[in-house]
């Protein structure tokens, strides 16, 4: 039986409740952390200008970035690949059967870094093109390879290119209910951290400049992002539980 989105979340709930213990020590340090620290002592990415239509105020804000680039985006890649590391400990982790403890994760997922990196580019241009045009298409693509880190990390004979196909196949079966998980989990974090992109916004302004509260705005927002990366996780070790074998 083909499983709806309610069921998907239901199970990947369930393996969050039964191994939150083993999930947080690898998730806290190094999914959460690392992204709250690049975002509260390196410079905020330049907002877009007010009137985009207009071509110097645009050059204006190319520029900005531009510098803001040499200065920030290391640390923010750094970020991101300690998460990445993060979240491939986790895959391992749940995906092992038992046989692994939290540091035998990461020390795999340290070894097959390359592989997680360029399945990470493989997977986040296309979505992220896809979220860029009209959001669905990004999501639907963002469902059908969802089971592509599992698969790498339980399957190491697996290329990142053969984990996207193998992903494809697997998804086919119950496509709609794992794009209504995936839906489900961006509307959930859309409506959370919409209001607190506002708070920053104003929070940033001279007139109402507060550290803490930007501080504290700031931690909700990443660890949001956190939650939303993990939950995605989840879903696709369900999916890959349960659809492997229609995957070959």
């Amino acid at each position: 039986m083909t499983p709806n989105f309610a069921r998907l979340l239901a199970d990947a709930w369930g393996i969050f409740r039964r191994e939150a213990d083993l999930i947080l020590r690898i998730a806290g340090p190094l999914v959460f952390l690392p992204a709250l620290a690049v975002q509260l002592l390196a410079d905020p990415m330049p907002p877009l200008p007010a009137e985009p239509g207009n071509e110097a105020s645009m050059e204006a804000w190319m520029n900005a970035v531009s510098v803001w680039g040499q200065g920030n985006a290391l640390w923010y890649l750094l970020a991101d690949l300690i998460g990445m590391v993060g979240l491939a400990g986790i895959a391992l982790l749940l995906l092992s059967g038992g046989r692994l403890t939290v540091g035998e994760s990461l020390h795999i997922a340290l070894r097959r870094l390359g592989r997680f990196v360029l399945l990470n580019l493989l997977v986040a241009i296309p979505v992220g093109l896809g979220l860029w045009m009209f959001v669905l298409p990004g999501l639907y693509l963002q469902a059908r390879f969802i089971a592509a880190l599992p698969v790498v990390a339980s399957e190491p004979q697996q290329s990142a290119g053969r984990a996207l196909a193998r992903s494809w196949r697997m998804t086919a079966p119950a496509s709609w209910g794992i794009l209504g998980a995936v839906v489900a989990l961006f509307l959930a974090q859309w409506f959370f951290v919409s209001p607190l992109f506002s708070a920053d916004g104003w929070l940033r302004q001279p007139a109402h400049d507060n550290p803490f509260l930007i501080a504290l705005v700031t931690m909700l927002l990443t660890a949001a992002g956190a939650i939303y990366n993990v939950a995605l996780l989840l879903v696709g070790i369900v999916v890959y539980r349960r659809f492997a074998r229609s995957g070959t």
